[in-house]
């Protein structure tokens, strides 16, 4: 496992002239806040190196992690399998971070690598090997008083990353902590719908969009209510994933991609 402080490399490596910083950068800032964010950060990570799924962790020896966001390139995602194991009982042995953590006493941002060879066994059988997951490399960061890693990961059919997808991704690391940062702050305090009639609420989006099945409408009501996904998962007794797939269908059906156009639907409802 490797890993190494951005600030060590400045003024050592230029971007690559592939890399198209700018535009990575506004494409994020575009999606701040929005549920969508976390798919458009994994397709404009694939305009320059290629990454099966993302999760964002926060990583905080006091309490247990906590993911804020996933996404994959294609439907594989298994962020949610591998975090249940992490946050039980692995992330008191994962020491892959630890490095990062010692480069990031003050502020700026590190890099770490960690091959799945690199875990201990249980941490490699009930992750990487059940997945079939290669490889991870994680932009880390300081987040109030905890670190915050963007990790990215490849699956075993898949070359490891080698030293050309580190130079792209390190190359827009400091536009992911920042903006991956931002928009946990901004989800954190999204708009309040005030939805007081749930009940017409539900009955409005049933008339205005009739192919929305009943599970689609509560999914949306608890994304109105200002619920997380885990909310809206534990409440509804579904895993994340399927609360997700819901959403997904629920927004196709009505046309809408992020969730503030769902509360513009739903301002005009009630």
């Amino acid at each position: 496992m490797h890993a190494w402080s951005l600030d060590d490399i400045a003024g050592q490596q230029n971007t690559p002239a592939s890399v198209p910083v700018d535009d990575f950068a506004s494409s994020l800032i575009g999606a701040l806040g929005e549920s969508g964010f976390a798919q458009c950060l994994i397709q404009r990570l694939n305009d320059l190196a290629l990454v099966d799924f993302l999760s964002v962790y926060q990583l905080d020896t006091q309490s247990p992690p906590r993911m804020y966001m996933s996404s994959s390139r294609k439907t594989r995602d298994v962020s949610d399998d591998c975090f249940r194991s992490y946050q039980q009982k692995l992330h008191a042995q994962d020491h892959t971070f630890d490095k990062a953590k010692e480069l990031l006493q003050h502020d700026g941002i590190a890099m770490a690598y960690a091959h799945q060879s690199h875990f201990a066994p249980p941490h490699r059988a009930a992750i990487y090997s059940r997945h079939g997951i290669q490889d991870r490399l994680s932009v880390v960061c300081r987040a109030d008083d905890c670190f915050l890693a963007t990790n990215f990961y490849r699956y075993e059919q898949q070359p490891m990353f080698d030293a050309s997808d580190v130079d792209a991704i390190q190359a827009v690391a400091k536009s992911v902590a920042a903006c991956v940062t931002k928009h946990i702050s901004l989800a954190g305090k999204g708009p309040d719908p005030q939805v007081h009639d749930l009940q017409g609420l539900l009955h409005g989006l049933a008339v205005f969009c009739p192919r929305l099945t009943a599970r689609e409408m509560e999914v949306c009501a608890g994304l109105l209510q200002g619920l997380t996904y885990d909310g809206i998962a534990a409440h509804l007794g579904l895993s994340v994933a399927t609360v997700k797939t819901y959403r997904s269908r629920a927004y196709e059906k009505l046309g809408i991609n992020f969730r503030s156009q769902l509360f513009g639907i739903a301002s005009r409802l009630l």
